[in-house]
């Protein structure tokens, strides 16, 4: 009976641990400080390697922008995107049009290509795999968590990542969720808006005229139109209206 007590006593200091190290995810504010959180949460996960993948969908639904978070052997990495591999990902494919976590062993490998890029993948330690897809609404932004381990599927390599699913599925949304902020961030002052000239476009995407966009800001409406065109000089274009169609393409409103 003691013997068992102290069992479930270390797993549950080590749940308690993993919980405060994703709890810590949120407070970071790039890769560089996720990266010794998610060695800590997947080392007592017994998760080998991870990889978190985000990917941007334009107005067409293609798929670009593809930036990768690694904790894997160095040298997969470098053959996945020596050869382009992102572009016909299985796995990617399923977290574009899916929310729901997914085994590795349940998403159909259909071209010689995704055969060869799964056989490789096996070589550097992905034998079992779980897929955990991230959405969200505010978004055009998708990510997804890719958990693998060297253990086979036979031997209950899968099992072992699916126990932690609602975990990797919390992990999976705080990553894009330091993602989506890092990105805004970085647009922001790449095209040197302040938070006025957000506000404003907030309002001319809800369709409000210049007299309403003034009363809001507490401005007059000569001050609104000069704002105006400060913003599009701002981010190279003519209208106001463009200039709120390129602020939703990268998701600052």
């Amino acid at each position: 009976m003691y013997f068992k007590k102290e069992i479930g006593s270390k797993m549950q200091d080590r749940l308690e641990e993993v919980l405060s190290a994703v709890n810590g995810l949120g407070q970071c504010a790039h890769d560089i400080e996720l990266y010794p959180l998610l060695r800590r949460i997947f080392l007592r996960l017994q998760t080998t390697s991870f990889i978190f993948s985000t990917f941007q969908l334009n107005a067409n639904g293609h798929a670009a922008g593809y930036r990768f978070l690694v904790g894997c052997n160095p040298e997969w990495i470098q053959i996945y995107q020596h050869r382009h591999w992102y572009s016909n990902d299985p796995y990617l494919q399923y977290a574009r049009f899916n929310a729901s976590p997914a085994l590795g062993s349940s998403i159909q490998l259909s071209s010689a290509g995704q055969r060869e890029m799964h056989a490789t993948a096996r070589q550097y330690g992905f034998r079992s795999n779980l897929v955990v897809p991230a959405h969200s609404r505010l978004t055009s932004l998708v990510g997804m968590l890719h958990v693998a381990n060297d253990v086979e599927i036979e031997e209950g390599g899968e099992q072992r990542l699916f126990e932690w699913q609602a975990l990797f599925r919390a992990i999976s949304m705080s990553l894009l969720d330091v993602r989506v902020a890092a990105q805004r961030s970085s647009l922001v002052a790449k095209f040197e808006l302040d938070e006025r000239d957000l506000s404003a476009l907030r309002l001319v995407l809800d369709g409000e005229p210049a007299q309403v966009v003034a009363k809001s800001l507490g401005l007059s409406v000569a001050s609104i139109y000069t704002m105006y065109s400060k913003i599009n000089d701002k981010m190279g274009v003519n209208r106001i209206n463009e200039a709120v169609r390129l602020a939703q393409q990268h998701d600052l409103l």
